[in-house]
């Protein structure tokens, strides 16, 4: 997608900081990075600890080298969940209650029991750092203290000493938000729901999800739901101060209120990803997706797009100025798709 643009792209499949330093050495000057990698191959742990994607960020800015979607803080914020819900609590949107645990620190029972009095069980544990999903499985939702325990043991071997997040366990649906653009204005495209009894959602059913997807209701922008997840979606972007893409996971109570359980920063870009697939509910191929995100990046860097690309983004706009909706805050430049 980004050959198409007749610019000069370069690509490295990352492994390690001296390689990309190498890389950078023989290629340079390098006018911008578009990041997929979320870590360091060779060094696991970065895709983990919640700072592998901020650590990339930091090598390239060294270097005075831009990258696309968020920056180093943003990126920090959405890669650690307790960052995430302090920014959106802050901003008085929705979270699940919660506490933060060190695996460091000794499994007490009475310290614990007095903050789980504060949401009850069930709860949710997951790994603070880190995303993909890694660290959640099934028996993340636990009933009872010995369950807690059970959790905090298999984390700790599988992750080492990190981390996590006890949340009030949400059981009603699930739904997922690509927002694209920047502060000024942005585009939420069509929302996934997924089926009321879909379960937890993790890794391996994720890399499923492709497969089940006449299961989901696509949510439009005439529909009540769009609206009310779409405002919410947009105050997130604004507060963990993100660029360009990102996308958000809702998950409603027993009431239907919904609350905001993941801000991922690095949405996957794959042509079987949920972003892709959302895109495609208004019409954009997986390219046309990729050359946007691309375009907005160039722009925010007051970078010259090439005339080619200009051309494709025009062209790409059309298609997405019929779905743009009127203000709903007039504080806030937006448009819904």
């Amino acid at each position: 997608a980004l050959v198409k643009t007749n610019n000069n792209i370069l690509s490295l499949d990352l492994l390690t900081p001296e390689q990309l330093d190498e890389f950078i050495s023989k290629h340079q000057p390098i006018d911008l990075a578009f990041i997929l990698a979320e870590g360091y191959k060779d060094i696991p742990h970065t895709f983990y600890s919640g700072y592998g994607a901020a650590m990339v960020r930091q090598q390239l800015n060294k270097y005075h080298i831009p990258c696309a979607l968020s920056g180093i803080e943003s990126m920090e914020i959405c890669r650690n969940k307790d960052l995430t819900y302090i920014k959106l609590k802050e901003k008085n949107i929705p979270i699940p209650g919660y506490f933060v645990f060190d695996t460091h620190l000794r499994f007490n029972r009475i310290k614990l029991l007095s903050q789980i009095e504060k949401i009850e069980f069930p709860l949710m544990i997951k790994p603070a750092g880190g995303g993909d999903s890694i660290g959640i499985t099934p028996k993340s939702v636990v009933h009872n203290l010995q369950e807690l325990k059970n959790r905090f043991i298999g984390l700790k071997k599988e992750l080492g000493p990190e981390k996590l997040i006890i949340e009030k366990y949400l059981p009603g649906r699930e739904y997922t938000v690509g927002v694209l653009g920047s502060k000024a204005k942005k585009y939420i495209l069509p929302i996934i729901g997924f089926p009321k009894d879909y379960g937890i959602r993790y890794t391996s059913t994720k890399k499923k999800e492709y497969k089940m997807r006449e299961k989901f209701e696509i949510i439009y922008r005439d529909d009540k739901k769009f609206k009310k997840l779409a405002q919410i979606a947009i105050n997130t972007f604004d507060a963990v101060e993100a660029s360009d893409a990102i996308r958000i996971d809702f998950k409603e109570d027993e009431s239907g209120n919904p609350y905001i359980i993941d801000v991922n920063g690095t949405p996957a870009l794959s042509l079987s990803g949920s972003l892709t697939f959302m895109a495609s509910k208004v019409g954009l191929t997986h390219s046309q997706l990729i050359k946007l995100i691309f375009y907005e990046s160039i722009v925010r860097y007051n970078l010259a797009p090439t005339y080619l690309l200009e051309e494709i983004i025009s062209k790409i706009q059309a298609k997405l100025a019929t779905y743009y909706a009127d203000k709903d805050d007039k504080d806030t430049e937006m448009a819904l798709i």
